[in-house]
């Protein structure tokens, strides 16, 4: 008579194998989860990876032959060279994440290289004299994304500085007496401090970091407009005035006020530079004395003078051999279609202003500038910065358009002159000790830098800043400007989108079927 079997009556210890063995593996994966991820108590890691042995051990000691014969089975091999495998692309991953933490590189396919540190903030953090310490006050729940790019870029930079620049991340709302200790009083301020230097900044650019590690270095300059003669507002939100320019002037560590000749009788003491922006109307006697003294007392200034202006500014500019001609400069060759006056210029003349910059510019109904030949007068170094073609000409004709005369000057007429007043060879050239360094620069077209010209071209505003740092002498500024992200985008015709529409709900869905259809002739 056969003896009942233990698996029908009373408890059989095999039933518990599955669940101990299911339990410990799921204990020793919650045990890494654990320890990785971080923010349990430190034992919690090892208790899991115990109570994992613990099972899984119970779970070999109830049946041991059993779990040797599916060890040393024809599928155990099968099993253990797929866990091989597996545990070998596991090794080489970790060792690639861990090479790739430790040497850091990475290579932009963009166009425009839209994620490459420019080579003047790359100099910037080369050229550190001491440590830098960033650290930035984002709310974890509201500028996220915003922290994770600006950590993208202090890594750059990091890199770039040889240990000089470190950051660090603080919460303000988890660690709020840390963010009051620093005086931060909105979320998204990062400050800057290089030993008892700090300097704060809300902007997470590349412009913004670049400008925050030279202010550290050196202190703001200030730029002041002219007015009383027509000038354009550095408030006005109207197309013509220059509120953006004002704001890009801020964003460069400029600050940025206006002046009144007539009533100030005399360039402040603290002008790092003089803009005249535009002028319409005559300035007095005494309003030129005061800037005469200024330019020969080796004054920075920007003039900026269009052809409809009455301003006469000859009293500054004769002894350099320069001068606004008055006229409109028309260019059939490159300029805007809808008007040969908007002057288009993609090349411009060698100069610290001019040198990496690839951006393309308008002059917007410019006058030309009448310069030296050679160009060098008085001891000055005069260099053309932007001209037009050689087939454009200078109409005397200020109202409309009309065909050159004879009369007209010819192409290449300059736009814009770069004069520095040091001495020497070069634009680059050191001045004596103690020699007073004028530089000045002359734009023959006010609107250039108007709210609608930045706005509808940004390569604008590029080249009036890079003027106004070269003019400061804040050379390291220069062509510190976030990349170009033009969106590039994909124009389809009737019969390519109908392509698109026809491949996409019917051929794909077709081709699917056709293999399943192969894949079934084959095994039937």
């Amino acid at each position: 008579m056969a003896a009942p079997s233990t698996r029908s009556r009373g408890f059989s210890t095999n039933a518990l194998r599955v669940p101990l063995v299911a339990l410990g593996l799921f204990a020793l994966f919650a045990g890494a989860v654990a320890g990785i991820v971080g923010g349990l108590p430190e034992m919690t890691p090892r208790i899991l990876f115990a109570i994992g042995v613990l099972l899984i051990g119970i779970y070999v000691a109830l049946d041991p032959e059993d779990v040797w014969s599916k060890l040393s089975g024809r599928g155990a091999v099968y099993s253990g060279n797929t866990l091989a495998i597996a545990a070998a692309a596991l090794v080489i991953l970790g060792l690639a994440n861990v090479l790739a933490s430790r040497y850091q590189s990475k290579i932009d396919f963009t166009a425009n290289k839209q994620f490459t540190l420019s080579d003047q903030s790359t100099k910037i953090a080369q050229a550190l004299s001491g440590p830098v310490k960033v650290t930035g006050y984002f709310t974890n729940s509201t500028d996220a994304q915003r922290r994770t790019d600006f950590q993208t870029l202090l890594s750059d930079y990091a890199s770039r500085s040889d240990g000089k620049i470190t950051y660090e991340f603080i919460d303000p709302e988890a660690r709020p007496t840390e963010a009051i200790a620093a005086g931060i009083t909105a979320s998204g301020t990062s400050v800057y401090q290089m030993g008892d230097k700090k300097q704060q900044s809300t902007g997470t650019t590349e412009n913004d970091i670049s400008t925050a590690l030279v202010k550290l270095e050196r202190p703001s300059k200030k730029v002041y407009f002219s007015t009383g003669h027509g000038e354009r507002s550095l408030d006005g939100v109207a197309q013509p005035d220059y509120s953006t320019i004002k704001q890009g002037l801020a964003g460069d560590s400029f600050t940025v006020a206006t002046l009144n000749l007539l009533s100030a009788h005399a360039v402040p003491d603290d002008a790092d530079e003089v803009v005249i922006g535009g002028p319409t109307n005559p300035f007095l006697p005494e309003e030129l004395d005061a800037l005469k003294a200024y330019a020969d007392g080796g004054g920075k200034l920007i003039l900026l003078v269009g052809p409809q202006s009455k301003t006469d500014l000859s009293g500054l500019l004769d002894k350099y051999g320069v001068a606004f001609a008055g006229n409109v400069v028309i260019d059939p060759a490159k300029s805007a279609q809808q008007d040969p006056r908007f002057v288009a210029i993609d090349s411009y003349g060698s100069h610290a202003i001019t040198k990496d910059l690839r951006e393309l510019t308008f002059f917007l109904v410019s006058t030309s500038i009448t310069y030296p030949a050679p160009p060098a007068s008085g001891g000055a170094t005069v260099t053309v910065l932007a001209q037009s073609t050689d087939q454009s000409w200078g109409s005397s004709n200020l109202q409309q358009l009309q065909p050159k005369q004879d009369s007209d000057p010819k192409g290449p007429l300059a736009l814009a002159v770069a004069i520095d007043a040091a001495g020497g060879a070069s634009s680059s050239a050191t001045p004596a000790a103690g020699a007073a360094r004028g530089r000045i620069v002359l734009i023959g077209a006010p609107d250039m830098i108007s709210n609608f010209a930045i706005q509808q071209v940004h390569g604008n505003q590029t080249f009036f800043l890079n003027a106004a740092n070269w003019v400061a002498e804040q050379d390291a500024l220069i062509n510190i400007r976030p990349a170009d992200t033009t969106p590039r985008t994909m124009t389809l015709i009737g019969w390519q989108m109908n392509l698109i529409a026809l491949s996409s709900a019917a051929l794909l869905p077709l081709a699917v079927l056709a293999t399943g259809a192969a894949v079934w002739w084959t095994r039937r």
